[in-house]
Parts: structure tokens; sequence; C-alpha cells
């Protein structure tokens, strides 16, 4: 009997020696998994920092061509604004008759010359109601010239005079300052819908046409200042000034496509790369610690006390 006592408390140690040796065994691998976890996890972190660090890096870089380019259009304003006020551009009897402009007209350049050195006239009204709004806009008072124009175009007008008279508000306006040139374009758009709904007014299309080119330009909106130089028709000295303006407008929105175009393929090369290394990465990390972490699940609960244990402490 005690032989047999002997052998079974050997068989007993011997089965808890093998429990305690197969726990101890799946807690170390189960410590080593969450290692590689972990280390993948700190991986991770370390190359979507690093992808940071390059988005920053390109964002500086467009912060920097921004800024470039609004102080070049600063500083191309500040020269317009500075030939703006250089030559008022007054029209009195102490001149040729034959040199003022034509209404609405600006002084034909060279394409390169033409975006900041002109600054088109007033043009002169065939109703004589508006003379005296010359007279005030000639000499530069701006102020008592809109005052009376307004005047004027809340009073009763023919057809004819009232698009004459927006036209003049208009060129008051624009040669006010740059703050009126919206004000400017609106009071052309207004004599651009009459006209429209008139046929007998069609013949003041081209001056105001002409005059939504200029508004637009000085404006440095030239796709709109293109396309209104491109609609005046039907006079021929207008026409050739417009086409001038017009070409310069498209040779400056050829040069800034180009700088934007070219700013667009490097970042987007450069973006397209990272995206493409990161995501690749990021997709098969992501299958990975997905399918370890359902295993870990899986295997959290299978670890449990074996029921000898349990059975033996009781």
């Amino acid at each position: 009997m005690p032989s047999i006592s002997s052998a079974d408390s050997e068989c007993t140690e011997l089965s808890l020696t093998f429990d305690i040796e197969t726990a101890v065994r799946n807690v170390k691998e189960e410590r080593d998994t969450w290692r590689v976890v972990a280390l993948q996890y700190k991986a991770a972190f370390e190359a979507q920092t690093a992808r940071l660090r390059e988005l920053q890096d390109i964002c500086i870089a467009t912060q920097a061509e921004l800024e470039n380019e609004r102080t070049a259009r600063k500083r191309l304003h500040t020269k317009s604004e500075s030939y703006q006020y250089e030559e008022p551009g007054r029209v009195d009897g102490a001149h040729d008759p034959d040199d003022c402009p034509y209404p609405g007209s600006a002084t034909i350049l060279e394409p390169t010359q033409i975006k900041s050195t002109w600054q088109p006239a007033i043009p002169p009204c065939s109703n004589m109601c508006f003379r005296r709004v010359e007279q005030f806009a000639n000499e530069c008072d701006y102020g008592t010239a809109l005052r009376e124009v307004d005047h004027l175009l809340r009073g009763p007008l023919t057809t004819g005079a009232r698009a004459e008279g927006l036209l003049l508000k208009s060129s008051i306006m624009r040669k006010a300052g740059p703050e009126w040139l919206y004000d400017s374009l609106a009071a052309c758009s207004e004599a651009l819908e009459l006209c429209d709904r008139l046929a007998e007014l069609h013949s003041y299309l081209p001056q105001i046409q002409y005059q939504r080119g200029v508004c637009y330009y000085q404006l440095r909106m030239l796709q709109h200042a293109r396309d209104a130089f491109a609609n005046v028709r039907g006079d021929e000295r207008l026409h050739a000034k417009a086409t001038e303006f017009r070409r310069s407008c498209e040779e400056e929105l050829e040069v800034l496509q180009g700088r934007r175009l070219a700013f667009e393929e490097r970042r987007t090369v450069t973006e397209g790369l990272l995206a493409q290394f990161c995501e690749g990465r990021a997709e098969s990390k992501r299958r990975r610690t997905s399918s370890q972490i359902r295993l870990h699940a899986s295997k959290a609960k299978r670890l449990s006390l074996p029921h000898r244990w349990v059975a033996k402490a009781k």
C-alpha cells in the first residue's frame, strides 16, 4: 500500500509540474507577442511622425510660395497706383482735340508696358445735361461730380442719356481711386443690363464692355478682364485697344498658370510618393495587428487554472 500511495503522489506532482510549465510557457509566448505588437506600434508611430514632418515642410514651402506671390501682387498694385496718380489725365482747351482719347479709351502700349502705365480718360458725353459733371471730373473734383451725376440719374432721362450717365458715373468712380472700383463695375454692369434690354442702345456696348475690362484689369481679375475685352466689337478703335489689353491679360494668365502648374507638379509627386508609401505600410501593419489582437483575445479566454488545482485546494 505505501508503494501505491507514493506512485500516485509522484504522478500528481508530475501532472502539476507539467501544468505549471504549460501556463508559464503560455505567459511567455503572450509576453513575446505583445512585445512584437508594441514594437510595431512604435514603428508605426515613428513613421507617422516622419510623414507629419514632411507634410509640415510642404506646408511651409507652400506658405512661402503664397507669401511671395502676395508680395509680388502688392508691389505691382502699388506701382499701378503710383502711375495712376502721377497722370490724372485732364482734358481742357489747352490740349489738341485730336489728342483727346476716345470715350473709354487708353494709350496703346507694348503688352509688357500695359500692365500698369495706362489710365483711360473719362469719356465725353453727347448729352448736354452732363457738361457740369464732366467739368467737375476734369477738375478732379470727383465728390461733387458723383453727387451731380447721381442727382441727374434720379431724374427723368431718356434711355440713351441714362446709359451715358451710368458710363460717366463708372468712369468717375474708377478715376476716384481703387476703393471705388467695385462701385464703378456695378454702375457699368447696370448700364450693360440696360443696353442688353433695348436694341437702340447697342451702340453703347463697345464702350461699356471696354469699361468693364478696365475695371476688371485694375482689380486684377484677369480672366474676367480678358472676356470683357474680347466682347468689344463694333468700334474699330476700341477693338484695337481692347485687343492689346486682352493679349496682355493672356500673357499674365499664362505666366501665373505656369507658376501654379510647376508648383502643383512638385507637390503632387512628393505627396503621392508619401501617400503610397505610408498607405502600404499602414495597411500591412493594420492586417497583422488586427489578426494578432484576435489571437491574443482568444488565448486570454483559454488561460485559466487547471481543474485539478482547484479540486486539490478544496
